[in-house]
């Protein structure tokens, strides 16, 4: 296999992600030069040990310049940079997670894991009641959104508006912004409609850090709004939708659970590692360094190609087989340092749910057709599961 691919080609991603491609890069070496077709050049992080070290030092490798590769010039200018938690570093990103972080620890999210089996049990009794249907768009996708729109401030009657906006979000191009925008757009109304300081939600909890002296600007707000939504509903629908059908593809291990055979904490954490919906997390060098051997320049883009960093075998035993009782499981798919996700414990109590009622239920789902996904290097998404009911 040649490794002058193109990492940023989107037919690489017609059937998923290339686990083949990433699985040759490794074998020649962990940092690889790419000169993409569109003209992006970077450093592809392709293994664990490498892409620990770039998600974990902030001050060698910044996340102010942007956290996503673009198709032409890395290096310009990147919206928003500084105004919010994907893109600040240390001290400020600190500050800007502090403000929110209580409605997001383990003992806060806890308390949604009642909600979040009524919501599964609903939309999957809903599923098997018309024989089966499209579990990416009927169940994962309305999932996440639906149990987290209390703590994000978003009325049940806003959640289909706001579902749509995130979609369109992770999409290319235009669609993507103008998904960004319409977020940003609703956010930045609700900030002028309420003021208040009680700290129930995402928009009171900055609204009252910026009371307690935090500075804070109607745009920082209406940016980190965004950022945590975005993410929010998508890394769980997207891993809700991979972990299932790594499952089905995976009749042995899917049993194993449903027979009690396999802790099912532990295999959130496998179907985490397994799914990586994330593909790839960027950075910029702020000065020259080395990197796996490989030396790095200051203003050098670096991009962390997760799903390739969850299947290195110098860190996984078997990596390309699912082990849902795998342990130790160091994965990367809710990154790692300063930015590891704001939302992992909640992620965790949404997969563990939709799982405990996959588990309960007296029939199960096979694939009725093959899924169709969406051919992006930025994240790995399906946007189709067809599935059917079978007997339990």
């Amino acid at each position: 296999m040649s490794l002058s691919v193109d990492l940023l080609d989107p037919a690489l991603y017609a059937n998923g992600n290339p686990y083949e491609v990433w699985r040759a890069m490794r074998q020649a070496g962990p940092v690889h030069h790419q000169v993409a077709r569109t003209g992006s050049r970077y450093w592809a992080v392709v293994g664990h040990e490498a892409g620990l070290r770039v998600l974990t030092e902030w001050k060698v490798f910044t996340s102010t310049r942007g956290a996503m590769l673009r198709e032409d010039d890395n290096s310009a200018p990147y919206p928003g940079a500084g105004k919010m938690p994907i893109l600040t570093d240390p001290p400020r990103h600190t500050e800007l997670r502090r403000a929110v972080a209580r409605l997001f620890t383990p003992r806060a999210v806890r308390s949604l894991g009642a909600l979040a089996g009524e919501v599964a049990g609903s939309l999957l009794g809903d599923l098997r009641a018309r024989g089966g249907g499209d579990f990416a768009t009927e169940v994962a996708a309305r999932f996440p959104l639906a149990v987290q729109a209390q703590i994000l401030g978003i009325p049940a009657e806003d959640v289909p508006l706001i579902l749509d906006a995130t979609g369109r979000s992770v999409d290319e191009g235009e669609d993507a912004a103008a998904g960004h925008h319409d977020v940003m757009a609703y956010f930045l109304k609700a900030i002028g409609t309420r003021r208040s300081e009680a700290g129930r939600d995402l928009i009171d909890a900055l609204l009252a850090a910026r009371a307690g002296g935090l500075p804070l600007s109607d745009e920082e707000i209406v940016l980190t709004c965004d950022n945590i939504v975005v993410a929010a509903s998508q890394t769980a629908q997207h891993a809700a939708s991979g972990s299932l059908l790594a499952l089905l593809e995976h009749p042995g291990m899917w049993r194993a659970l449903r027979e009690g055979r396999v802790d099912v904490g532990s295999a959130v954490e496998e179907l985490l590692r397994w799914s990586a919906p994330a593909t790839h997390v960027m950075r910029t060098a702020v000065c020259d360094t080395e990197l796996a051997g490989t030396p790095i320049r200051a203003g050098d883009a670096v991009a962390v190609w997760l799903p390739s960093a969850n299947r290195d075998g110098a860190v996984f035993t078997d990596p390309d087989e699912l082990v849902l009782d795998r342990s130790p499981n160091p994965h990367m798919t809710l990154g790692a340092g300063p930015h590891l996700c704001l939302g992992a414990a909640l992620v965790r109590v949404l997969l563990r749910a939709l799982l405990e009622e996959l588990i309960a239920a007296d029939t199960s789902l096979a694939l009725a057709a093959p899924p169709v996904w969406q051919s992006s290097w930025v994240i790995n998404r399906m946007r189709s599961l067809p599935v059917t009911v079978v007997a339990g």
